[in-house]
């Protein structure tokens, strides 16, 4: 039974650095990780499989009537109000290749609302962490809003479409229509961290409608975006959709003015 969703959070945590140590050990083995491919440019490893399983020991140990939702695992119900959504492994191309970049994502929601999300790198220690009404904090160290950048020095990120996934079509009439007017765009490779690298200004915006997301990839970095006072939608503006077949997040004074730039065609 759940008696406080503080300690619920405080488990998600838990789980996301017992995740976080087991990607660190195979980080170190720089690429030299066998894999199988679960579809077109859809990578699995031993990592992603057993870092899911270590989150749902762990939380389902101090949680046993809880619900989940896994990347590898699918959806596993019950009776609970509270659903566990995991991505062990935000990143699984660029921790394939050796790239640094890519982070252990867990949300949770309560009917159809979220409440928790943690994104942890465990590559540099750092977890963005909020649940709902409390804020958000970096490790133990509480965030405010970023300054709003003007929109000619925003560096902004998006999931691009690759191989056989996504719209490209799309996705290049948003760069094109975006590059003349932003100082920079990246697509690093995990939504999850980069959602979340918006509430501490590493990236001022998120972008991305022509990748194909899953509700995993997104899930906890909507709520860090949130808490942080950022205004996260789709493209359509709709806050609260029933599908996220798209999404944006910005400092909403920057928020209206980019889905403009992002939809005018």
């Amino acid at each position: 039974m759940l008696d406080s969703s503080n300690d619920l959070l405080e488990t998600v945590k838990q789980a996301a650095y017992e995740a976080g140590a087991l990607l660190r050990e195979g980080y170190s083995l720089k690429g030299r990780i066998a894999f199988e491919q679960k579809g077109a440019s859809d990578f699995v490893s031993y990592y992603d499989t057993a870092a899911e399983n270590i989150i749902i020991d762990c939380i389902n140990s101090a949680f046993p009537d809880i619900a989940f939702l896994g990347e590898e695992s699918g959806l596993t119900p019950t009776d609970s109000d509270y659903t566990v959504i995991i991505d062990p492994l935000d990143g699984t191309s660029n921790f394939l290749h050796g790239v640094p970049h890519f982070s252990v994502s867990i949300a949770v929601t309560k009917g159809d609302e979220l409440i928790i999300g943690v994104v942890y790198q465990p590559l540099l220690d750092e977890m963005l962490w909020a649940s709902l009404g409390t804020g958000v904090f970096l490790n133990d160290t509480p965030l405010t809003t970023p300054e709003p950048r003007p929109l000619n020095e925003m560096l902004i990120s998006t999931c691009l479409p690759y191989h056989a996934k996504g719209d490209c079509t799309t996705a290049l009439d948003q760069l094109a229509a975006l590059m003349p007017q932003v100082a920079g765009i990246r697509s690093p490779g995990s939504a999850a961290l980069e959602i979340a690298y918006t509430s501490l200004g590493r990236f001022d915006a998120f972008w991305s409608q022509g990748a194909e997301l899953e509700f995993w990839d997104i899930a906890a970095g909507i709520v860090i975006a949130r808490e942080v006072g950022y205004t996260v939608t789709d493209l359509t503006g709709e806050p609260y959709p029933a599908h996220w077949n798209s999404l944006i997040a910005a400092h909403p004074e920057r928020h209206d003015q980019l889905l403009a730039c992002l939809t005018s065609g």
